[in-house]
């Protein structure tokens, strides 16, 4: 672990892009196994995201950045968290919810769950604290865009117009420039993960994205959302000082 602690330190960017790379191939396997077996894929959407969160979590625990990443400690600036937990209804609030079975309910709140946990622990647990080594608003516009590039893996399963390609990435840029910047004012990964839960929760319920999609989420208020994401964040890091910085240079404590 010392060699990986030295390998982020020294050289940062690199580091966050091969775990960026590393993450998705973990899917491999499972993918491979139920292709050759010929077996339902669905409950790899359960299956792969749990194996990510896993691997994540220890990645983070072995290297001694339990604290430094946000899963231990207070949670500073709670009112700041008002903001993604109203609009993250907006899919709700316009078009309310689909039917869908009780069983279903929970296989996909559990898969949301643990994208949550995998993707924050990468984006927003791993990947900024270790950018930081080039400044706040670099390491939050960084992992903004890695975290935003990952996302469109998407496109070698969909085809996609320029405008549609536009509110892929600006969308997840957006969310992602927001929550880096809660990240650092609140100290805690842990209201992030119950939010990106949410969110997600709330697209499939809704059926404007996911398995059960009966509408998607009109492309412009999408692309508002994205913007207003976008502009929240960068005015919340207006307001990130010196003691808000975590530093990933060494192992900091463990959980109790």
């Amino acid at each position: 672990m010392d060699a990986i602690r030295a390998f982020a330190e020294r050289h940062p960017f690199w580091f966050v892009v091969t775990l960026a790379i590393l993450q998705p191939i973990i899917a491999l396997p499972f993918v491979v196994v139920a292709k050759v077996l010929g077996t339902e894929i669905t409950p790899l959407r359960l299956i792969i995201p749990t194996a990510q969160s896993v691997f994540v979590l220890w990645l983070i625990w072995a290297l001694g950045w339990w604290r430094t990443s946000g899963l231990a400690g207070p949670v500073r600036n709670t009112h700041l968290l008002i903001y993604p937990a109203l609009i993250h209804f907006v899919p709700a609030l316009l078009y309310g919810s689909v039917e869908i079975s009780a069983g279903w309910v929970l296989f996909y709140f559990l898969a949301v769950l643990a994208t949550g946990i995998s993707e924050e622990g990468f984006a927003r647990g791993i990947a900024l604290p270790v950018l930081l080594k080039f400044g706040k608003w670099s390491a939050v516009l960084i992992a903004a865009a890695i975290f935003s590039a990952g996302h469109l893996t998407n496109a070698a399963f969909e085809e996609f117009t320029l405008l549609e390609w536009i509110d892929k990435f600006g969308n997840t840029f957006g969310f992602a420039v927001l929550y880096g910047a809660l990240f650092l004012r609140t100290g805690s990964l842990l209201p992030l993960i119950f939010l990106h839960t949410l969110l997600d929760y709330i697209y499939v319920t809704s059926g404007t994205a996911g398995p059960f999609v009966a509408e998607p989420l009109d492309i412009r208020v999408h692309l508002g959302i994205a913007g207003l994401n976008t502009l929240v964040g960068i005015c919340l890091m207006t307001g990130v000082t010196e003691k808000d910085i975590p530093r990933i240079g060494r192992p900091a404590a463990t959980p109790a």
